[in-house]
């Protein structure tokens, strides 16, 4: 784990650290999407369906719907937090080229999230309510319209449940490794 957060805080120092003019060249092509619209799978603690949306240049809004899980050590009533169920997060980020070969583009991207949900704990149901960060990489293959990325979210939860006469209220360090691959929808052609 630790060997790839450094590796990924690599490409992003060495994303940054570029000469002027090599900055204003790298601009004009960075301005260039890819794509504007994806869909596909992510999978990490659960499953989801994940759209992929570019709003402008540099800024992405990711949203997924499906079933999650965490497990936390955190403090709660019982000295552990734990959460599974039906969970929809939305990621607002900033995302810019880091690298480019003859069949790939690299992007790195880093963000906030936002996530509410219906779960279970010990057999009560409860509602999750969540936000943090999100920080990865994507690779998005030039001759298919594939997408892949990897993600690591760090963030907060607060999971409030009831049953057995009372309400009970978990905090949870809510934290996720995630691996996406979407299907592209090519950018629509100028007139």
């Amino acid at each position: 784990m630790k060997k790839i957060l450094i590796t990924l805080l690599v490409v992003m120092v060495a994303a940054g650290s570029m000469s002027a003019k090599d900055a204003a060249s790298a601009k004009k092509a960075n301005a260039k999407k890819e794509y504007t619209h994806s869909i596909g799978l992510v999978g990490g603690s659960g499953i989801a369906l994940q759209y992929k949306q570019m709003i402008r240049d540099h800024f992405t809004m990711i949203e997924e719907f499906g079933y999650g899980y965490c497990i936390s050590q955190a403090a709660s009533a019982s000295g552990f937090g734990n959460y599974s169920g039906a969970i929809n997060t939305i990621v607002l980020a900033y995302q810019n080229k880091c690298a480019e070969g003859k069949g790939i583009r690299l992007d790195y991207f880093i963000g906030g999230q936002f996530k509410v949900g219906y779960t279970g704990a010990a057999g009560m149901p409860g509602g999750l309510f969540g936000s943090g960060l999100a920080v990865g990489i994507e690779a998005k293959m030039k001759n298919a319209p594939i997408a892949f990325s990897f993600d690591f979210r760090p963030g907060y939860a607060c999971q409030i449940f009831g049953g057995g006469g009372g309400i009970g209220i978990d905090h949870l360090f809510d934290y996720t490794f995630n691996l996406g691959v979407r299907y592209t929808l090519p950018m629509p052609k100028k007139k």
